[in-house]
């Protein structure tokens, strides 16, 4: 028995950079794993639970770390995850880098929101990424930086870039050293092309935005991690819908963390936001980018209390 990384899941074959010898070994997944279920409770915190001193029967995933057998090649079983992502599906992730365009199509700050929740649900480190910044002319590119400075000044590191001339390449490049980084974010933002420009050698598949969706195609067609700068880069296929999955209410505060340090001012403990008396979060409306932010927490809130009913 041996163990491994798994870095690429493609038609069902996993291949699992073994851990000693650094080969890459294309593996099928045993049958109880093929067949088995994640439950709720399928992530693990690294400082909770020895690696070694359990195994989890679910089906792999990109970015976990398994045990499989050399003879027949086939992963026996999962190790404890430190974290897990549903959409994209990757495991022990060290930060997840969201990539929206400025433009083409228009950034959504509701699907900026969305994605920001459910990677602070899995207390991972996050930071965002605006990719066809030199599209934009010198009063719209005033403008989102201006709205991009309440991201900033809540604790997120914002980048800028263009893929034409490269612009902010070599300010990005460090932060992926020995990291296990995942790209996510708006379908259409040039993921794809932003692998490509920080290494030619990925010549990863791009296409156009589609005219009549006003959205990005979806280019990327398996999960794999990528080799760069001495860490591993997630490329994951696209998608264009997202959910609450295994979330309540109660965990929207904790994942707004510019409202979870404005509700030590609210009167009642616990508070929700939503119709609660003297409410200190929304005592701060009135700032665009707060007022933003609000309005997709209540989406976010009202969804989540819906989905619970079907539930």
């Amino acid at each position: 028995m041996k163990k491994g990384l798994v870095v690429k899941l493609i038609g069902g074959l996993y291949t699992v950079l073994d851990s000693e010898t650094k080969e890459r070994i294309v593996c099928n997944a045993s049958g109880k794993l093929r067949h088995s279920k994640v439950s709720k409770d399928s992530s693990f915190k690294k400082d909770s639970l020895d690696k070694d001193a359990r195994i989890i029967k679910m089906s792999p995933k990109v970015g976990d770390y398994v045990t499989y057998q050399e003879e027949g090649r086939y992963i026996l079983d999962v190790m404890p995850r430190n974290n897990s992502l549903r959409r994209p599906d990757v495991a022990n992730v060290d930060q997840v880098l969201l990539i929206f365009a400025a433009t083409n199509p228009k950034l959504s700050f509701n699907l900026l929101d969305h994605f920001i929740v459910l990677i602070e649900k899995e207390e991972i480190d996050l930071k965002i990424i605006i990719t066809k910044f030199d599209l934009l002319d010198d009063q719209s590119q005033i403008e989102l930086k201006e709205n991009m400075k309440y991201y900033e000044k809540i604790g997120y590191n914002v980048y800028y870039t263009s893929m034409h001339d490269k612009m902010g390449f070599d300010e990005i490049k460090p932060i992926f050293k020995d990291k296990i980084s995942v790209l996510a974010g708006q379908t259409g933002a040039g993921k794809s092309t932003f692998l490509n420009c920080l290494d030619e050698s990925f010549n990863l598949q791009t296409q156009e935005i589609s005219k009549a969706l006003g959205r990005g195609k979806h280019t990327t067609r398996h999960s794999e991690l990528l080799d760069f700068n001495d860490g591993l880069i997630a490329d994951t296929p696209g998608f264009s819908s997202l959910d609450f999955f295994n979330f309540e209410v109660s965990d929207l505060n904790e994942c707004f963390i510019d409202f979870k340090e404005l509700s030590n001012g609210c009167r009642f403990k616990g508070c929700s936001h939503i119709n609660e008396p003297n409410c200190n979060v929304k005592n701060h409306l009135g700032e665009t980018m707060i007022n933003s932010r609000y309005e997709n927490y209540v989406k976010f809130y009202n969804e989540i209390k819906q989905q619970k009913k079907i539930y």
